[in-house]
């Protein structure tokens, strides 16, 4: 990892963990949706209709839970992240929609944050690890693992393609196509009145 990029994601880490317990998951969550939506821009074609996928109001595919689907479909998440973020997206939402008093000491919270299974650091006194210290692993592994797939994806960019090298009409009845053209033939009958 870059050295610039080591420092700031420290910055990042200090100031997550410093967060309530409801910013916690928030703005964690918040960092790997942006690193998904950035896997999806690289990977897409560029142009108009990828923004209105990612971007534009009612994207398809503005939603985390959305991102997080279509990087698994399309290859671009494995299924240990798959689940990982799924877990993250779900303590989120808990935290996000609770109207007050929910704390990493919820049953719902502590049984989620123990589902998740980043490795923990291998020196990590077993006292500390908390619901909290499980969730804040969680998110810097992922957060780790995604920090380059944008741009290891873009190396895999789609491109338009052209699925039919040519769709015109012919009339055979004057000449055969030009080779190496689509074909499909319509026979025009002859009625009898």
């Amino acid at each position: 990892m870059i050295l610039e990029h080591a420092e700031d994601l420290a910055s990042f880490v200090e100031e997550l963990q410093a967060e309530t317990d409801r910013g916690l998951p928030l703005v964690g969550a918040a960092l790997i949706d942006d690193k998904l939506h950035k896997t999806l821009e690289f990977f897409f074609v560029d142009g108009k209709s990828t923004k209105k996928l990612l971007t534009e109001p009612n994207a398809p595919l503005g939603t985390f839970s959305s991102k997080i689907e279509a990087c698994y479909s399309l290859g671009l998440i494995d299924k240990f992240e798959y689940q990982e973020i799924g877990l993250i997206r779900r303590i989120r939402n808990e935290f996000a929609h609770a109207k007050h008093g929910l704390s990493f000491e919820s049953e719902k919270i502590k049984g989620l944050c123990t589902s998740l299974q980043s490795p923990l650091p291998d020196d990590t006194d077993k006292a500390k690890i908390t619901t909290r210290f499980r969730l804040v692993n969680a998110i810097v592994c992922i957060v780790l693992r995604l920090y380059y797939r944008p741009e290891w994806v873009e190396k895999e960019k789609r491109e338009p393609k052209s699925w039919v090298p040519d769709s015109r009409w012919y009339n055979t009845n004057d000449k055969k196509p030009p080779k190496g053209a689509g074909f499909m033939g319509l026979v025009a009958e002859k009625v009898n009145k």
